[in-house]
């Protein structure tokens, strides 16, 4: 073989050099696409994309309601942004969006999506997934994430959050009344930065006072808006609800308080009024001894109170319940509260540890209606201030159109949220990995929240050779008592066979849910096993 030239050998080298580049350049470009994720909300769009190759110069965006991308950038970032958000957007309106990165060397590299700048929030199972704190071990077996925040974000979620702080004792006393009509009231005070959420007041924020008599500021997000009154949280089957904070204030701010707290919703005080007063023109349908309020914690001792008696007059008279909790440092440490609400009972749990609960079934303290939920600080003249980690909320989960939770055994080896004296076996289960096991005598039985007046069907599988009673109860706010009784007698055989039970739930105001006791007992002298239950509303 002959020897190159050395003009030759040194063009060689050159196009080797440049090809080398080129492959170079691509192979970035192909291994590192600007891969986007869109989430539209009704006042933000966020736009996450991962970190470009190396020798990036930064990105151009842009967005537009047509499908066409602008001429000229909106916005500029930087070489280390992977996080944007495009704000002053139109709801429930479709955006293309597009980040072009600037590369020193080769190719510019472009992603497009589109989102929608939707009103209702919707979990998003990797971020559900990937939670930086687990959550306390006082959410119960079976129970999974349906909502929750964790303040990742630079901007307050709307479609979680409203910032128009308003309660049933403020529409009471009027305060702020005509603010809350012309969707003007005072604003509160915040800071997000990117892991939690501070809400304070103190002598420069809010700009505003919000109680002027007492010359107090309040600082409050809520999942409910008086003056829309719109609902951003659907809790009405209740569940279980936790936060974790970090409370503190200086000087002696007047009516100091920092709160996570339950509220009835509006528009008006028919939640707050007892059944058969007359307020204003507004008639009562609170049941006596049903709470208007819960306060989770309130004041810096985190005192839980359940608000509930008021007079014909709508004077509030006194708390249902209320007690604190010792041995728990409060103040400038974090602290993790919890609240489980089922049907027939309220318990109260700091740091996974249950402090107290309130679960006589003939006298029910819960709420058979939604609630608005509210984290804020108050106070006027020194400082005020609560950190959020997080607020996160759990229910047991439905499948297809059965509103019964765990009606396969499926959840652990313990009955909940059944309640009873059956129990969990694999020899029971015609589905699925597990069944009911009930001995003669035993029982097994559910509190559950269904629509007022509704036809509904029970349907269940059994397997034996002995007799296994069913019964559907409607049952009375507060007392707990059973308004009726639908019966089925069951005979089980060798093998698994279904069977039915038609019930229709008993009235309740038309926002409000109706509590429903669901019941098997063994009537028979031999072991009976059972699976597959279901509660599914007639079409």
């Amino acid at each position: 073989m002959k020897q190159l030239s050395a003009a030759a050998t040194i063009m060689f080298c050159v196009l080797l050099a440049f090809f080398m580049h080129v492959a170079r350049t691509f192979a970035q470009t192909a291994e590192t696409p600007l891969d986007l994720k869109l989430l539209g909300t009704r006042s933000w769009i966020r736009l996450e994309w991962n970190n470009n190759a190396p020798g990036e110069k930064g990105y151009h965006i842009y967005w537009s309601a047509k499908n066409k991308k602008p001429a000229k950038p909106q916005a500029v970032a930087d070489a280390n942004t992977t996080r944007y958000y495009i704000q002053d957007v139109q709801p429930e309106q479709k955006y293309f969006v597009w980040v072009e990165s600037k590369k020193a060397h080769g190719k510019n590299n472009t992603a497009y999506g589109e989102a929608v700048t939707t009103k209702q929030w919707t979990l998003d199972p990797d971020e559900a997934g990937q939670l930086d704190i687990p959550s306390s071990a006082a959410v119960p077996e079976g129970m999974k994430l349906f909502w929750h925040d964790e303040f990742n974000d630079a901007l307050l979620n709307r479609n979680k959050w409203s910032t128009n702080y308003y309660s049933n004792i403020d529409y009471l006393y009027k305060i702020n009344f005509s603010k809350m009509k012309a969707d003007s009231l005072p604003q509160p005070a915040y800071i997000l930065n990117g892991k939690t959420i501070n809400l304070f007041t103190n002598d420069a924020l809010p700009a505003e006072v919000y109680d002027i008599k007492n010359r107090k500021k309040i600082s409050s997000i809520q999942t409910y808006d008086w003056g829309k009154n719109e609902n951003l949280l659907d809790n009405s089957r209740g569940g279980y609800f936790e936060v974790r904070v970090k409370r503190s204030s200086t000087g002696k701010p007047r009516g100091l308080n920092t709160a996570f707290w339950f509220d009835s919703p509006g528009p008006d005080l028919k939640y707050y009024l007892e059944q058969g007063t007359v307020l204003d023109g507004v008639k009562g349908i609170r049941p006596k001894g049903q709470v208007f309020e819960i306060d989770v914690f309130e004041y810096l001792n985190a005192q839980f109170v359940l608000h509930g008696h008021v007079d014909t007059n709508g004077r509030f008279q006194r708390n249902l319940a209320t007690h604190i909790a010792e041995g728990y440092k409060h103040i400038d440490n974090w602290v993790v509260h919890g609240i489980l609400w089922t049907p027939t009972s309220i318990k109260h749990y700091i740091n996974g540890n249950l402090i107290k609960e309130y679960a006589d079934k003939n006298k029910i303290y819960a709420p058979d209606h939604f609630m608005n939920v509210l984290l804020g600080s108050y106070g006027g003249g020194g400082t005020v201030n609560m950190e959020v980690d997080y607020i996160r909320g759990y229910q047991w989960p439905l499948e297809g159109n059965n509103e019964l939770p765990n009606g396969g055994a499926e959840y652990s080896s313990h009955i909940l949220p059944w309640e009873g004296t059956a129990t969990v076996s694999p020899d029971a289960g015609r589905t699925g990995k597990a069944g009911f096991k009930l001995e003669p005598g035993q029982t097994l039985s559910q509190y559950i929240y269904l629509s007022p007046s509704k036809d509904y069907r029970l349907t269940y599988q059994i397997k034996g050779e002995d007799t296994l009673e069913a019964q559907v109860n409607n049952i009375a706010p507060v007392s707990g008592a059973f308004e009726d009784s639908t019966l089925q007698a069951a005979e089980a055989s060798l093998s698994f066979t279904g069977h039915e039970l038609s019930f229709k739930t008993g009235k309740a105001h038309e926002k409000n849910m109706k509590t429903i006791r669901i019941s098997f007992t063994n009537t028979g002298k031999r072991a009976v096993f059972l699976d597959d239950i279901s509660v599914v509303k007639k079409q």
